[in-house]
């Protein structure tokens, strides 16, 4: 893949961009507490979300937009350096274009995979809460995440997106994101909430799953086949039969399969059958 194919993709967090909608506003978190080591998804939604078009110019119009809006636990958006020498590498391994994608002007991506500490001028980041506790660092680093996965699973030449904070708050963010497959975009922008998650608590043991979906998903999406069980992923994947049926549980999670009732089911010990979740609604 070209550097061309990878720009441009965004994004300046120096200013810190302000979400369109008020904190107040959906979604509804009445009574809601974002454990310190969590990530907490609010929402994902896709549509045509035009208030986002001001804030990239490398939106294309009429392609479909998700919109995830997530919540920071406070041990995402401490003053130290978001991710360690091991947990960089990894990162690197899964989103090998990472390091090129264009920041709008600022080195925000690079100086996190050198492992800069957040609020570093050097580093491109701005902390406006009193010397640490802005999340914008990691959600900024979720958005290109997502960007590469779904460059990745979609085979397009190019994606955008963009990263706003809540006006007043430092754990909410709007993450939006241009994808032609809105169930691919979505699953997509939700496994990038996971991958750095866990490699922010270094729970290094899931990315061989979260690799997995990733390839799955990317198998899925250029096929399109109409269903499969456990067997038939694990010899696309190259592995077990019980790390596919994970796979695809965790596919039904990030909300791209379902599973199908079955009263009969012959080709599987697991007695499982999975498909694409067309019926589900376009939002929500």
């Amino acid at each position: 893949m070209s550097d061309e194919l990878l720009r441009p993709f965004l994004h300046k967090i120096r200013r810190r961009p302000q979400a369109s909608r008020a904190a107040a506003d959906p979604p509804d978190d009445a009574g809601d507490e974002v454990q310190p080591d969590s990530i907490l998804i609010r929402d994902v939604q896709t549509g045509p979300f035009p208030e986002a078009t001001r804030l990239h110019s490398g939106f294309v119009p009429g392609i479909p937009r998700i919109r995830m809006t997530l919540d920071l636990g406070a041990g995402f958006r401490g003053g130290a350096a978001p991710l360690g020498r091991a947990e960089i590498e990894a990162l690197r391994d899964f989103c090998p274009h990472l390091a090129d994608h264009d920041c709008g002007g600022d080195d925000a991506i690079p100086a996190l995979l050198a492992g800069k500490v957040a609020g570093d001028a050097s580093a491109g980041f701005l902390v406006e809460n009193g010397g640490g506790g802005d999340g914008l660092c990691l959600a900024h680093l979720i958005e290109h995440v997502a960007i590469e996965i779904i460059v990745a699973v979609t085979g397009r030449p190019r994606c955008s997106g963009a990263t706003c904070a809540y006006a007043g708050r430092y754990d909410r963010f709007d993450i939006f994101l241009e994808c032609v497959d809105p169930f691919a975009g979505r699953a997509a922008a939700v496994l990038a909430a996971a991958l750095v998650r866990d490699l922010r608590l270094r729970r290094m043991t899931r990315l061989a799953l979260h690799r997995r979906c990733r390839d799955l998903l990317t198998i899925l999406v250029s096929t399109g086949g109409p269903q499969l069980v456990a067997e038939d992923a694990a010899v696309r994947l190259a592995c077990g039969t019980d790390e596919a049926l994970q796979t695809l549980e965790e596919l039904v999670r990030l909300g791209y399969l379902e599973v199908v009732p079955s009263a009969y089911l012959f080709s599987s010990t697991s007695g499982v059958l999975f498909r694409k979740a067309e019926t589900r609604a376009q939002s929500g």
